[in-house]
């Protein structure tokens, strides 16, 4: 867990730009495309305060409330595996989208900021690797900047939904997210069995 490769694919999997795509040119279809900007940056700008606010802070009370890593890891299990089976099920039995909002008002923060940006298990993410980083200053930075890099990549995923959808069918797109969707799964099963492990079998203090 505390491999900046191994952050990086959890990042992109959990934060990352592909799952960014359609539900931003729904939510977005009625608007021009400054607007469209607008809410991008706006979006973004308040993901990312958030996350950082979730590595300094959330982390911290995390430590005063006497949540291990084994709690957070196993917490992150769940909702990564309840997360990758929803995936599945909607790319099979896709419900019915909502009619896209008329007015930009408020959308920054909910849809875009939430959950379309930061995701639950994104947020548990950034709690197990900064729980994981503990005094480890260089591989908290990395965390740091690998989740800024995402961020940027969002935005500009955002910005271009539309060409980028124009441009790889529908079908790939699916295909690629029934494949991140397995290796959604198969990550949430080995954060639960570490969870498990580092609960079960390490001693009880110092996790």
């Amino acid at each position: 867990m505390d491999r900046l490769d191994y952050a990086f694919v959890i990042f992109f999997i959990t934060l990352g730009p592909i799952k960014c795509l359609a539900p931003f040119l729904h939510t977005t279809a009625n608007f021009d495309a400054p607007t469209k900007r607008m809410l991008a940056f706006r979006g973004t700008i308040i993901a990312t305060i958030v996350g950082l606010f979730i590595v300094y802070i959330g982390n911290s009370m995390r430590e005063k409330w006497g949540v291990g890593r084994p709690d957070l890891l196993v917490t992150f299990g769940i909702l990564l595996l309840l997360s990758a089976l929803e995936m599945l099920r909607s790319a099979q039995h896709p419900e019915p989208a909502e009619a896209p909002p008329e007015s930009p008002k408020g959308l920054a923060l909910s849809p875009i900021a939430f959950p379309i940006i930061i995701t639950p298990y994104g947020i548990v993410a950034l709690l197990v690797f900064a729980a994981v980083a503990e005094n480890q200053v260089a591989f908290l930075e990395g965390v740091f900047g690998l989740f800024i890099g995402i961020m940027i990549l969002n935005f500009f995923a955002m910005i271009f939904a539309k060409q980028i959808l124009g441009f790889i069918r529908p079908q790939v797109l699916q295909a690629i997210g029934w494949v991140l969707s397995v290796l959604q799964a198969s990550l949430a099963v080995t954060a639960l069995m570490s969870g498990l492990r580092l609960g079960l079998f390490a001693a009880p203090v110092g996790y």
